[in-house]
């Protein structure tokens, strides 16, 4: 007889991972800047996965914010997001925020949520006194729109009833960086229309008007037909029909300017004098120039450079000049940058025993100052474990157990920003098991 013993075995390794659990990972957040209308329920999110799911909390201002009991405020269901209805006093939410997701593997914490409350522009209806200037004198008419949040577009329009339009600009006039519109000197023709400011702001597509000015220009005989002047009085307003330039924005001979890379960078230079005064610039003492990166605008009058970098710093001289004479003005312009990213940490999934590293690398200008946080504890004070070693940017794992298990924060600040980024470390764990085990046993007699 022949037997036959056929064994069928179907094993996988023995050394496999169960990546079921894993800490919490922030996956939506609002915006470090956010605005919302205290009219409308105002929004604040806060999304995480993790498994188990995380739970959520939040800080206000630094201290842990008690959600529940507060009765305008309510968490949506397996979310941080908050949903406020703020019926009675809104602007006790004005404040700073952020957002924690916790399982028992670790927490994750929000960048911090600034919230700020829109306000809608208000200008106050006061009636405008008429402005009354004589002829050729330099003429300021300032804005002073709301200042937001968010920040208003500002533009000059001019009425000759019933007709409205925009302020035509020159080299004579135009409007500043700060919305007032400057007349380097006024003309008879400038009083045939009232000036009315108006802003746009953009949070809500809203459009507001300041109340209208009237300008009237008088001529040396129409300022002694009015106002009867002396001999005396009236030779000096015939002596100001030519002038040299005077600054009107920037005032004095110098100013500086702090600008963050990346952030747009405006020099101004306007100036009063007749005839017109013409501006010119040059930097580090040589002329300007002129690049892809940078537009001339308002009639020379302002230099606009959409990004600014730290070559654009140095001292930019602008001049004005006209027959009578001229003046020079220096903007020092200083370029620094808050904390960008060059390397930020990601998440390690590590079998017992491995080895990994978390890398925070971040630059700016001054140099950001790296710490690290565990679960939302600075590093520094939370319970030390010997196969961790933190040095600067790095922080190294060897040798790793599920001790290890946790999420790490690393926050780059300098004095003008921060960076915040979460990164787990998911040590698994290892186990065996057999499975589909198979046995078929035959036994066959062959005779």
């Amino acid at each position: 007889n022949m037997f036959a013993l056929l064994l069928f075995v179907e094993m996988p390794d023995l050394s496999l991972v169960l990546p079921a659990r894993q800490p919490p990972t922030i996956t939506k957040q609002s915006l470090q800047e956010h605005i919302v209308d205290p009219k409308e329920t105002m929004v604040m999110e806060c999304e995480a996965k993790g498994n188990p799911h995380p739970i959520f909390s939040w800080r206000r201002n630094g201290k842990y914010f008690n959600v529940a009991r507060d009765s305008q405020v309510s968490m949506r269901r397996r979310s941080g997001t908050l949903d406020i209805y703020a019926k009675h006093n809104p602007e006790q939410y004005e404040a700073e925020y952020q957002c924690i997701a916790s399982n028992q593997y670790g927490s994750a914490y929000t960048h911090k949520i600034r919230l700020r409350l829109y306000r809608p522009p208000v200008w106050p209806r006061e009636i405008l006194e008429p402005v009354v200037i004589s002829a050729g004198l330099p003429l300021v008419l300032p804005c002073d729109a709301p200042p937001g949040p968010p920040k208003p577009e500002t533009y000059w329009m001019s009425s000759s009833f019933p007709t409205m339009q925009a302020v035509r600009q020159d080299r004579r006039v135009s409007m500043g960086v700060n919305g007032d519109l400057y007349f380097s000197n006024v003309l008879v023709n400038d009083s045939t229309t009232d000036y009315c400011c108006s802003a746009r702001f953009p949070y809500k597509n809203m459009i507001q008007q300041k109340m209208p000015v009237v300008v009237k220009v008088l001529t040396s005989e129409s300022l002694n037909t009015r106002f009867k002047f002396s001999p005396e009085s009236l030779q000096a307003a015939r002596t100001v029909a030519e002038a040299a330039p005077t600054w009107l924005s920037p005032k004095g001979s110098s100013s500086s300017i702090l600008v963050l890379q990346g952030e747009e960078l405006l020099l101004e230079c306007i100036a009063g004098g007749m005839p017109t005064p013409r501006i010119t610039w040059t930097k580090d003492g040589e002329d300007l120039p002129v690049t892809s990166r940078m537009k001339v605008k308002n009639f020379n009058k302002m230099i606009q450079i959409p990004k600014a970098s730290f070559e654009d710093a140095g001292e930019y001289v602008c001049t004005a000049t006209n027959k009578i004479g001229y003046i020079e003005h220096t903007i020092t312009v200083r370029v620094r940058a808050a904390p960008f990213w060059l390397e930020r940490p990601t998440n390690l999934i590590l079998a017992p025993e491995e080895n990994g590293q978390l890398v925070c690398r971040s630059d700016g200008a001054p140099r950001p100052t790296i710490s690290w946080s565990i679960n939302g504890e600075p590093i520094e004070t939370s319970t030390p474990q010997p196969n961790r070693q933190v040095s600067g940017e790095t922080i190294t794992f060897r040798s790793v157990s599920t001790e290890n298990t946790a999420v790490y924060q690393c926050n780059a600040s300098n004095e003008h920003g921060y960076l915040l980024a979460n990164a787990f470390v998911n040590v698994l764990r290892k186990f065996c098991y057999l499975e589909n085990i198979q046995l078929f046993f035959k036994v066959s007699t062959k005779p």
